[in-house]
């Protein structure tokens, strides 16, 4: 008999959803395992890329759960149940969820607003191939990796399979997390495993989920087929593909001269720039608009400048970031705006640029972004807009080209025979460009 909370289902089922591996509408429901061993309930939802296990895990009796072997797999008591049965016991409330099975047969018993249910379900066979991943030790991961890993796989395409996009690289060599959909790039630094090989990971948006945003303590483990995450009452599986191809990403991030058009936002303008932006008016932009809003950013004024227009304003909105600062050659260049906003709010506040037709690159000490632009006929000139400044003006005029530019870290050296791609963002169709090959 297995017993278990309807908000427990309801949690968990909704893990199952947000990493990827249970879609009701497009009748994607791999089974569900509940595994019992002791006091210790189990569910396990299992792909060929990424499988997810839950337990109740209790932190104050040890600090990381104890290890899967095929010892305890083997000695435990377990059933594969459909994912409707989730679905169906799901609820709100701390009401118990009971689990009998009958040889084939699979009875549920939970009770919702006072009356008692019932539902008899099949019973399925185990999934293939698990246990896959067997591991005997788990290490804590260095801080800020799961934050690393939540955001380079918040950019990744899972339509893209031309050289993986779909999935993230590890670089043991470098430390870094990379994630990258064709049309925008983030590289985060300073991360070191203890493993001497590079990862390429499935990618999944379970690490999105308040439960992960909250963990305190991550902890890694390396098995042959796959990367274990645990946090709390979480493990997850990445499958490490060593099929695929990942692009040559340094090739993408642009280096920087002196005379390369700059700005470092203040954090007081970076913060109002994010509320400005994630508040456009939206009432008669069509979806189409949404996803391709273009937003210039102009560094020809003593400070920078972000232009955006939409179709239900007559004249532009021009946003004056009169506490940040700007250097270097005059320029101006047209972005995504969803791209900019992401970038701000992970905490790029230096931005720069060799040209209109050049990718943008924002630093952080631990990170690179990259963003390739929209074409020059998206650039909204300056004109008779309406303005908003952000605060008072700093004193002096602006800096003359002379002055360093930013603290670049050296990109490593690749191989000149296997070429990466990466686009630029199209803005309807009059503003596509071709992909670039480099």
């Amino acid at each position: 008999m297995f017993q278990f909370s309807r908000q427990t289902a309801r949690q968990v089922l909704t893990a199952f959803r947000h990493a990827g591996l249970i879609h009701f509408s497009r009748r994607i429901q791999p089974p569900v395992t509940l595994i019992q061993r002791g006091t210790q309930l189990q569910m396990l939802c299992l792909t060929p890329e990424v499988w997810v296990l839950w337990q109740n895990f209790d932190p104050s009796r040890s600090p990381t759960p104890s290890p899967l072997t095929e010892l305890s797999l083997g000695h435990a008591e377990q059933v594969t149940v459909p994912a409707t049965l989730l679905r169906d016991v799901q609820g709100t409330t701390p009401d118990i969820v009971t689990i009998e099975v009958d040889q084939d047969l699979i009875k549920a018993r939970w009770t919702t607003s006072g009356f008692e249910m019932e539902r008899e379900y099949q019973r399925m066979d185990p999934p293939e191939g698990w246990p896959r991943a067997i591991w005997s030790e788990l290490v804590e991961a260095p801080p800020g990796f799961l934050a690393a890993l939540q955001r380079v796989m918040s950019l990744r395409d899972p339509s893209i399979k031309r050289y993986s996009l779909s999935c993230v690289q590890y670089s043991a060599q470098h430390q870094r997390l990379a994630g990258s959909n064709g049309h925008q790039l983030l590289i985060w630094n300073g991360l070191p495993l203890p493993w001497s090989d590079d990862l390429l990971l499935a990618g999944t948006d379970i690490f999105a989920l308040p439960e992960w945003e909250r963990a305190s303590t991550v902890h890694l483990a390396r098995t042959p087929t796959d990367l274990v995450v645990q946090s709390g009452s979480w493990v997850v599986g990445l499958k490490i593909e060593t099929e695929g191809r990942y692009p040559l990403i340094d090739r993408v991030v642009p280096q920087l001269s002196e005379t390369a058009s700059q700005m470092e936002l203040h954090p007081v303008d970076a913060c109002r720039l994010i509320e400005l932006l994630e508040h456009l008016p939206q009432a008669q932009i069509t979806s189409e608009e949404r996803i391709h809003q273009p937003v210039t950013v102009d560094l020809s004024q003593a400070f920078p400048v972000i232009r955006i227009q939409t179709r239900c304003a007559a004249r532009a909105t021009e946003i004056q970031l009169t506490r940040s600062t700007c250097w270097g050659t005059s320029g101006a260049i047209s972005l995504e705006t969803r791209y900019l906003l992401s970038a701000l709010k992970m905490g790029f506040q230096q931005l720069g640029f060799q040209s209109s037709e050049s990718a943008v690159r924002l630093d952080t000490p631990e990170a690179f972004y990259v963003i390739m632009p929209l074409t020059r006929d998206s650039l909204i000139p300056p004109g008779d807009h309406h303005v908003l400044a952000t605060g008072q003006p700093q004193s002096g005029t602006r800096e003359p080209v002379g002055l360093p530019a930013m603290r670049l870290e050296p990109v490593h050296p690749v191989s000149e025979n296997s070429p990466v791609e990466i686009s630029r963002s199209p803005f309807h169709k009059a503003h596509s460009r071709e992909t670039i090959i480099v």
